[in-house]
């Protein structure tokens, strides 16, 4: 790890350039020209409907099998990897329904408990393009098991006397990313890793970005220490993963920093790249302690998803949301709670540059117009390896649909096969 760090240094001076480049929110294009500019405050208060056929030719509903034994539940993700749909519970409480392309149930997997082969906690999981099932435990390990739930190997996240690993992922079969979650020291030098599995050391540092040095959070509420019975900030905890996003492109780790423009690259080869930069203007939140109580004033993203043509990003445009819309649920004893949403989806075309905040093909269903089967409006929650786009819609939504909306006659002979009790339709866009 230290001849590692030494053959870094000279190249430090010049990634840091890189990346005190991606804090404004006025950079061009850089020289080689590879990066695009995303200009969302330009785009602010316009917006399109976009059709699904325009960035898809075909689209498939797939009812999963429902018996008592595949019951998916409270899942929330879905992932789409080697021919098999994954949709694990929460945090793998419950652990990982998993089914064929045909809908089919294969198995439940779910290895939580104690035994040297089983995980006592999940911090998260990930499947990867082979279908093989990385769990990352709440001790610093991953736990892999094979597509069939057979555990493979067990082997720890990178470990440092100054900072701890959580969120990763993989980039290859020898390289790993990470985040790196806490700093134990006053001033962070480091955000990102890459290493290889079975290897606790890092085999590359990622520097840290200048824009993230003011302390843009709030974190008295994430790292405090008791001092005679009063909580005090822990000045030598920094976390300085709070909010990032993390998501594979092919080989490559993009990484999305809070508070910041550019969504970053890392290559296997360790190569520090600015593919996206995006123009936030006045809508972007400069971070620091203060900036919590003017939330509204400021634009987020979360779920960044990208296949080989299209980028797909989510905006909470708070204040400056165009077409605000409302949403309820049911609580304890009927009880109906109300709230409004300021979501926005987006598109990115890599090809021509075009961006564009997409309008709600229906008032109240953000996504893309789904006129291929005429089904509801369709949002990716999932891109596989492959890019395809994979989502899914719960009986009820779909049945209520076709009783309001004229669907393709395909489409309509598969709703009328549903029951609101079965299982979701899992729905693949390629």
């Amino acid at each position: 790890m230290k001849k590692n760090v030494r053959n870094l240094a000279g190249l430090l001076f010049v990634i840091t350039l890189i990346l005190v480049q991606g804090c404004s929110g006025n950079q061009t294009a850089n020289e080689s020209n590879e990066t695009i500019i995303i200009d969302l405050e330009g785009n602010i208060g316009k917006g399109n409907i976009v059709d699904l056929s325009s960035v898809v030719s075909d689209i498939e509903y797939i009812p999963l099998e429902t018996s008592d034994s595949s019951l998916v539940g409270d899942a929330r993700e879905i992932y789409f990897e080697n021919g098999r749909f994954y949709l694990p519970s929460r945090q793998m409480s419950k652990g990982c329904q998993i089914f064929d392309a045909l809908g089919r149930h294969i198995l439940s997997f779910n290895r939580q408990g104690r035994g040297p082969q089983e995980y006592i906690s999940s911090y998260d999981v990930s499947i990867l393009p082979n279908g093989n099932i990385e769990i990352t435990t709440g001790f610093g390990d991953i736990m892999s098991y094979d597509n069939d739930g057979n555990f493979l190997k067990k082997f720890p996240l990178p470990k440092d006397s100054r900072f701890s690993v959580s969120q990763v992922l993989q980039m290859n079969d020898d390289s790993y990313a990470g985040i790196i979650s806490f700093y134990y020291a006053k001033n962070p030098e480091y955000c990102a890793v890459i290493f290889s599995p079975g290897d606790s050391s890092a085999k590359y540092l990622m520097p840290f970005p200048a824009f993230q040095s003011k302390d843009p959070f709030n974190v008295k509420l994430v790292s405090t220490i008791s001092i005679e019975g009063e909580s005090e900030r822990d000045k030598n905890l920094i976390p300085i993963g709070f909010g990032t996003m993390l998501f594979r492109y092919n080989d490559f780790a993009r990484i999305v920093f809070p508070y910041n423009d550019t969504i970053f690259s890392l290559t296997p080869d360790m190569k520090l790249e600015t593919p996206f930069v995006i123009k936030y203007g006045k809508t972007r939140n400069p971070g620091g302690e203060d900036s919590g109580s003017q939330t509204q004033k400021y634009v987020s993203m979360r779920n960044p998803f990208e296949n080989e043509r299209f980028l797909f990003l989510t905006f909470n445009l708070n204040d400056h949301a165009h077409e605000p819309y409302e949403k309820e649920v049911v609580l304890s004893k009927g009880r109906v709670h109300r709230y409004t949403l300021r979501d926005c989806y987006s598109l990115l075309d890599k090809k021509t540059g075009l961006f564009t905040l997409l309008n709600q093909p229906e008032k109240g269903m953000p996504g893309l117009k789904e006129d291929i089967l005429n089904g509801p409006p369709f949002w990716p929650l999932y891109v596989s390896s492959k890019g395809e786009l994979v989502a899914f819609y719960q009986p009820d939504v779909l049945i209520s649909w076709a009783e309001n909306h004229k669907v393709s006659p395909k489409l309509k002979k598969i709703i009328d096969k549903l029951d609101e009790n079965d299982n979701p339709v899992v729905v693949v866009a390629r």
